[in-house]
């Protein structure tokens, strides 16, 4: 339910975009590219830099260093097999939960009496309320509950 009194907040549309908002936005994305190529440049060098060389346009180590690079990555391996393992196990607990809970009986419904005492309504409008195919409940906080048709 949406409170009249307070106004809407003010929207902005693609057409009405600040000047202020475009240039930080693109300068943001520049930069953010600009920190994931510092990232990436070995990378680069890896697989580009026979490219570029061809081009004339630097000297770049090519060599792999493939038994470095792994074992640089070996910390991050192990955090990996970790984490697998414990959402494999968390998975196999919350299957093994499940399985025991289906096996329960169905706990019994709440007699009239003790339903109508923990709601706050009367029987006759508990009745009522049940009798229809669809119903809609609203809660208020000076009058309780509010049953109406749907």
């Amino acid at each position: 339910m949406i409170d009249s009194d307070r106004p809407l907040p003010p929207l902005i549309f693609a057409d009405e975009t600040p000047r202020l908002v475009r240039w930080r936005d693109f300068l943001l994305t520049l930069l953010m590219w600009l920190i994931f190529a510092v990232m990436l440049e070995t990378e680069f060098e890896l697989f580009f830099g026979h490219y570029l060389e061809g081009l004339g346009l630097g000297d770049f180590n090519t060599e792999g260093k493939w038994p470095e690079f792994f074992e640089r990555l070996t910390p991050f391996f192990f955090a990996i097999a970790t984490l697998v393992t414990l959402l494999t196990v968390a998975s196999m607990n919350t299957l093994r939960r499940r399985k025991r809970s289906l096996l329960l009986p169905a706990p019994a419904p709440l007699g009239l009496a003790e339903e109508c005492r923990r709601t706050g309504i009367d029987e006759a409008t508990l009745v009522s309320a049940r009798a229809l195919r669809i119903a809609i409940v609203r809660t208020d906080t000076e009058t309780g509950f509010r049953i109406d048709a749907g």
